[in-house]
């Protein structure tokens, strides 16, 4: 009976050049040194002890199908944590994991087995099950493939978190059977049990979990935008933004749920706001004044906010577009007369008008300023102004 993961569902955003290189050098040390006259050194053995034994060990193994089956394992999880730390913290995890492994196993066998001390440590397990700890707490929703083959073969798929129950189970499961006994039964399951609680600290640390959280719901909002359940997306997209309010992207599929359901438009309306100002916040401009062009269409001024009006028309005019600041700033005017940024947003769009030679635009809205704001600051430039252009 055969039985091992060969993928997951998710794809990968970027090569994983820290995982190849680490089932390279493996490969490497198994073919070309663990054989030669200082192989027997890189093992871990307690009772000889080297300062290098803790890494090198992880790179040596008992044979061929120990290497080939750690390193399916490497090759399966590993892109994927890196995926999610980048390719240095990636490293920082797989070699801390194989130390903790390490420490965990010595301490097991000075407790219980002290007549394995003598017996050699080998083996990438114990860096690569912290490896998987990360993984399936960072994607513990994602689906992974497995191969099984008892008189047919036959590939399945098992979601990530329940994956991480089995091999800390089995592991778990042998370690307590094996006490009492006169050694750990040729596997090192308390190194497992240690590279797999190293991998869940860190997942821990880095919040890693949450982001796995987060993902898990939003791949639930996508299910729901399949099927056409509109409302219920939203108020699941909606829930997400309250636990991460700084996601742009997340604001804008519920704004676009939200324009789906009847009734909705305000809801609509106030996460669109939140997403162009999150753009413009994150220095976006270029994203937010092309969203807004196309929300104008679909909105009405009163729907935004005045001060995000504001500074969309200031974006439009440093982007050099005028025709498109206009709308903005005029929007502000006539929508929200009685917000602080109407004046300025007036005084703004008489600069426009002035600019594009549409002298008597710009005056009737200079003396609007003077008229219905003369105590803001903009009614007295709007005064300059005026005497300017009469003389």
């Amino acid at each position: 009976m055969l039985l091992f993961p060969i993928g997951t569902e998710r794809q990968l955003r970027g090569y994983p050049w820290a995982t190849v290189g680490l089932i390279a050098a493996n490969a490497f040390v198994y073919l070309f040194l663990q054989n030669g006259p200082q192989g027997s050194n890189f093992g871990l053995v307690f009772g000889r002890f080297e300062w290098w034994m803790p890494v090198t060990y992880m790179f040596a193994h008992g044979g061929l199908l120990h290497l080939l089956g750690n390193m399916l394992f490497l090759w399966v999880f590993g892109p994927h944590a890196e995926d999610a730390l980048g390719r240095g913290r990636f490293m920082l995890v797989y070699f801390s994991s194989g130390l903790a492994s390490a420490l965990l196993h010595v301490l097991a066998s000075m407790v219980l087995y002290p007549e394995d001390l003598s017996i050699g440590l080998v083996g990438a397990s114990g860096a690569i099950m912290g490896v998987v700890a990360l993984f399936v707490l960072r994607f513990h929703g994602v689906r992974v493939r497995f191969f099984f083959w008892w008189i047919i073969p036959y590939v399945f798929y098992v979601r990530a978190l329940w994956v991480g129950f089995a091999f800390i189970g089995w592991d778990l499961i042998w370690a307590l059977a094996t006490i009492g006994s006169e050694g750990m039964s040729g596997v090192a399951h308390w190194a497992h049990l240690g590279g797999f609680a190293a991998g869940a600290i860190w997942a821990a640390a880095l919040k890693l979990t949450r982001e796995g959280t987060h993902e898990v719901k939003h791949d639930e909002a996508r299910e729901m935008i399949a099927a056409g359940a509109w409302l219920a997306a939203a108020r699941r997209l909606e829930e997400r933004t309250r636990e991460r309010p700084g996601d742009a992207q997340l604001h804008a599929e519920a704004a676009s749920c939200y324009e789906m359901v009847v009734g909705r438009h305000q809801d609509a309306s106030a996460h669109w706001n939140e997403h162009l100002r999150l753009l413009l916040l994150a220095r976006r401009s270029g994203e937010a004044l092309e969203r807004f062009r196309g929300l104008i269409e679909r909105f009405e001024p009163e729907d935004f906010d005045p001060a995000l009006l504001m500074r969309l028309g200031a974006a439009y005019e440093v982007a050099g577009d005028d025709e498109a600041a206009l709308p903005a700033l005029m929007a502000v005017v006539e929508a929200h007369p009685e917000s602080e940024q109407a004046p300025q947003a007036a005084l703004r769009a008489a600069g426009v008008y002035a600019r594009s030679n549409r002298r008597e635009h710009a005056r009737g809205l200079l003396e609007a300023i003077h008229a219905r704001w003369p105590e803001s600051a903009a009614a007295l430039t709007a005064s300059t102004r005026l005497r300017e252009m009469q003389e």
